[in-house]
């Protein structure tokens, strides 16, 4: 089965890109900035109602909804959260500053950079990702990784999100490989195993939380736990 690989392809957020660790360093830029609106709270009580209306976002994001709003709309939900009244150009410049700053930040997942400029001597390497062009661009240019890629995929460009086939297909074309020549790697079942499955793609689930497989919908070809892991299997002779 290994032998056959040619491409290795990854997911970008939660698998690459540590998206948890960048959103709190942005969120202590925010907080400084706007020190006369955030002054009064503990850093952990803004963190947590911005992950909640990001969450609630999200959600909204992978189940179809347009993303030109959706910023807008968790800056606002973000100020509900914390108790404060909801003003527009606030909620518009949170957002401007987020936008600005989020994908600048150094927030690598660990291994994720040695890894991918490894196998990058060894396989065509790329990504597949439901993310918008103006940050992932960005992101994975401030990690270091966009110039080793061969393909970026990204959802918002070509009008497909994961879990749909089609995109992981896109991807292959594009490296003019059989989708059985990939290799896809993503830390979500639904999204990354269901979809690059589907396509006809080999699977690697980067399993962090030890998750139960929700179903039988898509037998893995990989199961890791570390990005490490997978350096380790595909060096295997």
């Amino acid at each position: 089965m290994k032998e056959n690989i040619k491409a290795v392809l990854f997911d970008v957020d939660g698998t690459l890109f540590d998206r948890g660790l960048a959103q709190r360093k942005v969120l202590e830029i925010i907080v400084r900035q706007f020190s006369h609106i955030f002054g009064g709270f503990e850093m952990e009580r803004v963190a947590k109602a911005f992950a909640e209306s990001d969450r609630i976002t999200t959600e909204e994001f992978e189940a179809g909804a347009p993303s030109n709003s959706l910023r807008r709309k968790r800056s606002r939900l973000f100020l509900q959260l914390l108790g404060l009244r909801e003003d527009e150009d606030l909620a518009d410049a949170i957002t401007e500053a987020y936008v600005r700053d989020y994908p600048t930040v150094d927030a690598a997942m660990v291994g994720a950079v040695p890894l991918v400029k490894e196998l990058s001597q060894l396989f065509i390497v790329g990504v597949v990702s439901n993310g918008l062009p103006d940050v992932q661009y960005r992101k994975l240019e401030a990690i270091g990784l966009q110039q080793v890629l061969s393909c970026i995929v990204l959802s918002e460009e070509i009008g497909i999100r994961k879990p749909d086939p089609r995109i992981f297909r896109h991807a292959a074309r594009l490296l003019q490989l059989q989708p059985s020549e990939c290799l896809y790697v993503g830390d979500s079942y639904a999204s990354d195993v269901v979809g690059a499955k589907a396509s006809g793609m080999l699977i690697c689930w980067l399993n962090r939380g030890q998750s139960v497989t929700p179903s039988e919908r898509a037998k893995v070809d990989f199961l890791i736990s570390s990005l490490k892991q997978l350096g380790e299997i595909l060096r295997e002779p």
